[in-house]
């Protein structure tokens, strides 16, 4: 059985280049979380219903994994269960020693680049710091007006938990912190 897995790192991310690049697929499985993240669903089902001669194909090799320990471990668990990996913008076959050879090798060198990558960004970051153009990431900030903060002083009088302040404000619970903090400074809690 063919299993194809794609991967894209958000919800917001659209998976239509992977699905588009292979199409003789027994199954799909599709998880949209970081590839950091050795905690996929959709990759834990997939290796779990592994059996023998299957293949596992993936569009590139960072959707499988980002760091070379886990596509190490990764590929090591579809070998286990008698499966194969390939990789089709490498033409990679791990049903070969020359394909595990350069699965190895690739894999190292993309986690190579991505951590040159992080440390140009926080070199990048240093830099602009000292030139004083870097005031850090832009925090979005809701405004409590009118009836709105009229209702949310309303509700946190009457005991509504943080969680549920958020989920009737539609905001992050950090936000809900933030504002109780803001109108205990200003006394109106």
């Amino acid at each position: 059985m063919i299993k194809y897995y794609v991967r894209v790192s958000t919800v917001e991310q659209k998976l239509d280049r992977q699905l588009l690049a292979y199409d003789k697929a027994d199954i799909i499985y599709s998880d949209k979380v970081s590839g950091k993240d050795r905690d996929r669903p959709q990759l834990k089902a997939m290796l779990e219903g592994l059996e023998k001669n299957d293949v596992v194909v993936v569009k590139s090799l960072d959707r499988l994994s980002r760091s070379t320990i886990d596509l190490l471990e990764i590929t090591q668990e579809i070998e286990n269960k008698g499966a194969i990996l390939k990789i089709i913008d490498k033409d990679i076959d791990t049903s070969t020693p020359t394909g595990k050879f350069f699965l190895t090798i690739i894999g190292a060198v993309a986690e190579l680049e991505r951590e040159n990558i992080l440390q140009r960004i926080k070199e990048g970051i240093s830099i602009a710091k000292e030139e004083g153009k870097y005031k850090g990431r832009k925090k979005g900030s809701i405004e409590l007006k009118g009836d709105s903060l009229d209702r949310f002083i309303k509700f946190y009088k009457k005991g509504f938990n943080k969680t549920d302040l958020a989920k009737e404000f539609g905001v992050p619970r950090a936000t809900v912190y933030r504002w109780e903090k803001v109108l205990k400074e200003r006394g109106e809690l």
